[in-house]
């Protein structure tokens, strides 16, 4: 499954191709029994898994026959830069990222949905979604699939035994600002006699911090170090040097390990993808009373923020639009017919996933297939839905991926003492002087 990880120092490929040029290469692609043969990337085997078997089993007639493709995230820009330049084997459906999504839509690559009969309005998805995928043109030009909103994940054997309650309403009220946050950081610590920390790395806070910040990274071809930034530095020095958070990387096997041990990490902040596919198979077990399974709670935490997330886009070039926009509104909801809006819901229902349709998510949220056992019974859906309320990407820039990453190691370098947290900032700002020389760096 992907998740919104950092890539660091990896560069904007040049992608603004003229699409005039490209359509002579197109090859012209063979029908099935009438119905057009389109070629879709996704992510990982995990999704084109998903889709085949859901492909398999819908009841619609669908206007396509698909050759989905599992790309690897790291090689994904790469790979499509080569299809496109060579006219073999593009694309006409992509998945795109959080850390890419601005570097496409922003290009020539990427087609207008209202080319594939779709439209995308905040009504139907969630605005945040749909802000990430307009460009600043104002054109929409790919189609929200999975929502992936932020949550807080707490251990609630840890919670009764150090906050005297596991009740997720009382623990959101401790932990509902970054003050508070901090003061329970604290109280775990010191009743805990040091051997429980609120967070196994720093990396855990970076995104729901920031989300808060309306300034962008680059602003007018000039980095812009704001004060929530630099707010978040003097945060994990103060939650470092107080002993209160670990500093092991993010998806490394120490931070891995803080989610069965019995005592180290009280907290993730996490996702229901991450819940799902991450922590569910690190938690050492399959039922309550294995490892940490069951142990778990869900509450918002101090900021709504947006973890990860997937979209659907069409290549411009494609000859297949009206085949690429029957599969897009397949999976994401974007379509008014009631019959295929309800195979949507059905896919969502089957894979468990956050749909980026605010409109599916209002019809399956209570639903009890969501009351996870993992996290003591909670639905999660229901939590997620409101995690998803309030939260921006207004503030997105191509470089956001790039810069995030080479911010996100040298505060771990300043979480672990390695450079004081002046130091850390200045070498962050020389090595973005030297990734991006255009970029005016103060």
């Amino acid at each position: 499954m992907i998740f919104a990880g950092n890539k660091f120092l990896r560069r904007v490929l040049a992608l603004i191709i003229p699409v005039a040029m490209l359509a002579a290469m197109l090859p012209v692609l063979s029908s099935c029994g009438g119905k057009s043969k389109i070629i879709v990337w996704v992510y990982s085997d995990e999704y084109r898994d998903e889709l085949e078997n859901y492909l398999k089993t819908t009841s619609l007639d669908v206007s396509f026959v698909a050759g989905i493709r599992a790309v690897n995230s790291a090689d994904f820009e790469s790979e499509l830069h080569k299809a496109v330049e060579s006219g073999k084997d593009i694309p006409d459906v992509f998945m795109l990222s959080p850390d890419n999504i601005k570097k496409y839509i922003e290009s020539d690559v990427t087609a207008d949905v209202s080319e594939l009969d779709l439209e995308v309005t905040g009504d139907r998805y969630f605005p945040y979604v749909v802000e990430a995928a307009t460009n600043e043109r104002g054109t929409v030009k790919a189609v929200g699939w999975q929502a992936d909103p932020g949550i807080f994940m707490y251990r609630r054997s840890m919670a009764k035994a150090y906050l005297g309650t596991d009740n997720p309403d009382q623990i959101q009220a401790m932990v509902s600002n970054w003050d508070d946050f901090y003061a329970t950081a604290q109280k775990v610590s010191e009743v805990s006699d040091g051997k429980t920390r609120m967070l196994a790395g720093q990396e855990d806070m970076l995104k729901p911090f920031l989300a808060s910040d309306d300034q962008p990274w680059v602003k007018d071809g000039k980095l812009v170090f704001s004060p929530r930034k630099q707010a978040y530095v003097d945060y994990v020095k103060k939650m470092s040097s107080g002993h209160l958070i670990y500093t092991a990387e993010q998806w490394s096997e120490a931070w891995l390990r803080g989610i069965s041990d019995t005592q180290s990490v009280f907290g993730y902040f996490s996702s229901g993808i991450c819940m799902l596919y991450v922590m569910k198979k690190a938690c050492g077990g399959k039922m309550k009373g294995e490892g940490s399974y069951g142990d778990w709670a869900v509450v918002p935490g101090p900021a709504n923020y947006c973890w990860g997330g997937s979209w659907f886009a069409a290549y411009s070039g494609s000859r297949n639009k009206a085949a690429a926009g029957d599969f897009i509104s397949l999976f994401t909801g974007c379509t008014d017919d009631e019959t295929r809006l309800d195979q949507s819901i059905r896919y969502f229902r089957t894979t468990g996933e956050f749909s980026a349709s605010s409109e599916i998510v209002s019809q399956v949220r209570f639903d009890p297939q969501f009351e996870d056992t993992f996290i003591g019974g909670q639905n999660y859906y229901q939590q997620l839905s409101v995690a998803a309320q309030g939260i921006s990407q207004n503030s997105m820039t191509v470089y956001d991926s790039d810069i995030g990453g080479i911010f996100n190691t040298y505060m771990n370098q300043c979480a672990s003492g390695l450079k004081t947290a002046e130091q850390a900032v200045s070498d962050f700002k020389t090595s973005v002087s030297v990734a991006f020389p255009e970029i005016a760096v103060n």
